[in-house]
């Protein structure tokens, strides 16, 4: 293992038995009279489930990638142990287990005592939990928790040596809008090999978005991997400072879905057609259909960066349209306020004209937790005029 690779790693580690001793402390007290490993790694994920979580993250990345190593190089580098070994290295939890420790705590014990520190402990957590909680839930709300099937070409195209660094930009951004095991382990590897600042933090702040507390590392500490001087140099040098901000406008995205690989790749298995007002319900709609590892298509979770209500044009319209073909079916959450949405109604006549399936869920199931579909045979919505009458109404879609 090279000295900064090993350096980086070791830190990590460092700071994972760090945490781990100040958080068995805190613990230490809610032991009932007699206990085991068990109970310790209970009392930690139950007070302490995110950086429990955060952990596992780590070990699983550093298990993927020693994986690799072995299968390339015919050795593994890292070799981290599962949590459930790694604790045994912490010094609080070697002292707990030590005899004397376990045969003072057992003539000290206090029912009473141990109780009342598990409230005092939950007090002092529970907030904190809660902020955690929803710091991911607002970062979960922004994605999709399916593993859609071209994500590995997603990744594979990022990977490529001629992809430009702008490029990049517009693949992590579609990689982003999605909550899997394949679109975590790679932000973990972008934060710890990506040579370009942007990029790296990029991958680093979207791991923090939930909670996986990343140590981003520092320019100074890249290795650049490179057989000319001339490409070396570049990687050095130029690379790194790269920097591109993208257009949020529909046009950029119709430009980007008639020249770009990242969008052509794109397949979904439902559009949704919705009102805005029934936000809450259609989130419920799609957790549910990700479940059953269906890609769901929702402007506001797929193409929010570049669809905005008030940037109404023909651009909006024309990347609907490819949203359209490029999804198996339609989902029309019928409401009060998508019966009257000029925009579903544009939706609908749009993919009748396609001739694919087109199903209906009403918003009141939903609230209810009944998610059946059912084949849409009433084509109340069929207006010759369709596309013209969204364009002229603009701000009123919804």
């Amino acid at each position: 293992m090279s000295g900064v690779t090993k350096h980086i790693f070791e830190h990590e580690l460092d700071d994972i038995l760090s945490m781990w001793n100040t958080e068995i402390k805190s613990v230490t007290p809610l032991l009932p009279r007699k206990y085991t490993k068990a109970d310790i790694i209970a009392l930690l994920k139950y007070y302490y489930p995110h950086e429990w979580q955060s952990v596992e993250s780590k070990y699983k990345y550093y298990r993927t990638k020693d994986k690799y190593l072995k299968r390339r190089f015919g050795k593994s580098r890292y070799n981290m142990s599962e949590p459930e070994l790694l604790i045994q290295r912490v010094s609080a939890f070697k002292k707990i287990f030590s005899e004397s420790y376990k045969y003072a705590h057992w003539n000290a014990y206090s029912e009473r005592n141990r109780v009342d520190s598990s409230v005092k402990l939950w007090e002092a957590r529970k907030y904190k939990i809660d902020r955690i909680n929803s710091k991911i839930e607002i970062a979960l709300s922004k994605t999709q928790q399916v593993t859609p099937s071209f994500i590995n070409q997603l990744i594979g195209l990022y990977e490529r040596k001629n992809t430009t660094q702008k490029d990049k930009v517009y693949i992590l951004l579609e990689l982003k809008k999605y909550y899997c095991e394949k679109t975590i382990q790679f932000f973990f590897k972008l934060n710890d090999t990506e040579l370009n600042k942007q990029l790296r933090e990029e991958a680093f702040f979207h791991l923090q978005s939930f909670n996986f507390n990343p140590r981003l590392r520092k320019q100074r500490f890249m290795r650049i991997h490179a057989k000319t001087k001339k490409r070396k140099c570049y990687l050095r040098e130029v690379y790194p400072n790269e920097r591109y901000d993208i257009p949020r406008n529909p046009d950029e995205l119709e430009y980007r879905i008639e020249n770009s690989k990242e969008q052509k790749l794109k397949s979904y298995d439902y559009f949704i057609s919705h009102s805005s007002k029934d936000s809450k319900e259609v989130q419920k709609l799609i957790y549910v259909e990700n479940q059953q590892g269906k890609n769901v298509f929702c402007d506001w979770i797929n193409d929010i960066d570049y669809l905005k209500r008030h940037l109404l044009c023909d651009a909006t319209l024309k990347v609907l349209e490819e949203r359209m073909k490029q999804s198996k079916a339609l989902i029309f959450v019928q409401s009060e306020n998508s019966l009257k949405s000029i925009w579903c109604k544009y939706e609908l006549n749009y993919f009748l004209a396609l001739n694919r399936p087109i199903y209906v869920v009403d918003r009141e199931s939903i609230v209810n937790n009944l998610f059946s579909l059912s084949q849409l045979d009433d084509n109340w919505f069929v207006d010759p005029n369709y596309k013209k009458t969204a364009l002229i109404t603009g701000e009123e879609i919804n």
